[in-house]
């Protein structure tokens, strides 16, 4: 099995004209974004990269990124994509946690790294002409020169073992601090690979880019758009929450793939131009990460009725592990049933393991906690062993050694089809937007606030574009000043993560084993 970045040499020798990136700001063929992103390794490598290391990108989706992305896989290092617009403390935890070597940053937030990082600093944005001075670690490079590195004579990019490690995924962590989900260039392969297999992607494809750098559904717009010879299309990010805006730009960049949470359809067929889709080539259409509303997607289906609908399934930690292609029957007008999650893929094996944690008979009717297990599934967390062993469960298998799973947490029922049906969660992680929120993490840092002597938070809303946080606050004395409470969850969080309303109560209801009653809060 090759490394993740075998693709790009590959079309670059053979199609090197061929457009493989385009974004509002231009396009890149296979040939350029090659040369590009083996200069960056270079200079990767010329400031104390080792293979192994991680490195941030902490950068707008753009051409740019997209060309660090690579650079950083050449350099036989791990990028480390963090949300462009964390709060500083937040992607300084980041970068402490994984232990980075070096970060590629935009050049807005060099002066915060110098003072609050150790890492090595490739600045993007800044004046070539102008110095842009250094950090702890040394100078900053800046990345017009970086781009600009010649070859090194006798210099070779590191070969990659597809066991080690090509990316951290960060995501919510219950105790306060973002988990860093480790992936391998085997578990991103056997996604990619199958993705390109089943969906035919091939050179004539455009692929709409729609999810964030940090977003795992990323990995599909990235590298299975490359592992195709396709063009990968960025949607510009002040366009990504509009639906009119994002139904002119399928049909003006002729996109044939899309893939976004349902949230994103969902305000696209809002829109007045909707009709523009079915105008458009799009012959696949796949989303992922929360329930696609029924009537939403009866309404996408007589829109775009030759192309194949996919809802695709998995967590961070598994990749899309599960998938279901969307069936007339699924659709069908007297229907008002989520479609099923469907069936795994084919290098997934999965489980369903009861409250007593055994495997339950897959049968219809039955349910469980979905486990999974194969190629896909993650190394673990990064620095973290018993978290990683607090999700690992080994599945007795008959005349075998036990399989090792990954506990999704999911809970999904058996259907008539035997197809998987989503059921909910048997935590307090919850979806925002398509975000996995761990209640807890937002509660942490509501606590951490002056004056705020305990916090719980719930979930509200039902539909996808709906779904939002609400925070109850027990102050250690009277009044509490909510907008502070809200400076400090913005300093702290992504806006996503940040409560839409603070609640102040006298105290938090709780049940009779004495947990927190949020069902009690929910309804207060």
């Amino acid at each position: 099995m090759s490394g993740l970045g075998d693709d790009l040499r590959r079309w670059a020798r053979e199609r090197p004209e061929a457009p493989a990136v385009e974004s509002e700001g231009g396009a890149l063929t296979y040939g350029e974004l090659d040369r590009r992103s083996a200069a960056v390794a270079r200079a990767l490598i010329g400031a104390g990269v080792v293979p192994g290391d991680r490195v941030g990108l902490w950068l707008p989706k753009s051409i740019e990124s997209v060309i660090a992305v690579h650079a950083v896989l050449k350099a036989g290092a791990v990028y480390v994509p963090i949300d462009p617009s964390a709060p500083f403390n937040r992607a300084g935890r980041i970068l402490a946690g994984c232990e980075a070597a070096c970060v590629i940053v935009q050049d807005d937030r060099v002066g915060w790294l110098r003072d609050n990082s150790s890492c090595r600093i490739i600045s993007v944005g800044s004046n070539a002409d102008e110095t842009v001075g250094s950090s702890a670690a040394g100078p900053v490079i800046d990345w017009e020169r970086a781009v600009a590195t010649a070859p090194a004579d006798g210099v070779r990019e590191p070969s990659v073992d597809p066991d080690s490690p090509a990316y951290i995924l960060h995501t919510s962590g219950s105790s306060g601090v973002p988990k860093g989900v480790v992936l391998s260039h085997r578990n991103a392969r056997a996604f990619v690979d199958w993705t390109v297999d089943e969906f035919g992607l091939g050179p004539g494809d455009r692929v709409a880019s729609h999810a964030p750098f940090h977003f795992d559904l990323s990995v599909l717009d990235l590298f299975a758009t490359c592992r195709a010879g396709g063009c990968v299309v960025l949607i510009p990010e002040s366009q990504v929450g509009l639906g009119g805006a994002l139904n002119r730009f399928v049909a003006d960049r002729r996109v044939t793939v899309w893939y976004s949470v349902p949230g994103a359809l969902t305000r696209m067929l809002a829109a007045k131009n909707a009709p523009l889709l079915a105008e458009s080539p799009l012959r696949s259409v796949l989303f992922a990460g929360e329930t696609f509303p029924i009537a939403q997607l009866r309404r996408l289906r007589a829109l775009v009725p030759d192309a194949g609908l996919y809802n695709l399934y998995g967590p961070t930690e598994t990749n899309v592990c599960v998938y279901h292609r969307v069936r007339a029957s699924d659709v069908a007008p007297e229907r008002n049933r989520p479609v099923p999650i469907g069936r795994p893929c084919p290098y997934a094996l999965t489980f369903l393991l009861d409250e007593d944690g055994r495997v339950v008979e897959e049968e219809p009717g039955r349910s469980g906690e979905l486990c999974v297990a194969g190629d896909s599934v993650m190394l673990g967390y990064w620095g973290d062993g018993d978290l990683t062993a607090s999700k690992t469960v080994l599945v007795p298998r008959d005349g075998a050694e036990p399989l090792k799973a990954y506990r999704t947490g999911d809970l999904v029922q058996v259907d008539g089809d035997l197809n998987y049906v989503f059921r909910g969660r048997e935590d307090d992680m919850v979806k925002v937007r398509g975000h996995r929120v761990e209640l807890g993490e937002i509660e942490a840092v509501l606590t951490a606030a002056d004056n705020v002597r305990e916090a719980a938070c719930v979930a509200v809303g039902d539909g996808p574009d709906e779904r939002a946080v609400e925070a109850y606050v027990v102050p250690e004395a009277r009044p509490l000043d909510v907008s502070l409470v809200r400076r400090h969850c913005l300093d702290e969080l992504p806006r996503y993560m940040v409560p839409a309303r603070v609640h102040v109560v006298a105290e938090l209801p709780v049940t009779g084993n004495g947990k927190i009653d949020r069902r009690g809060l929910a309804g207060s």
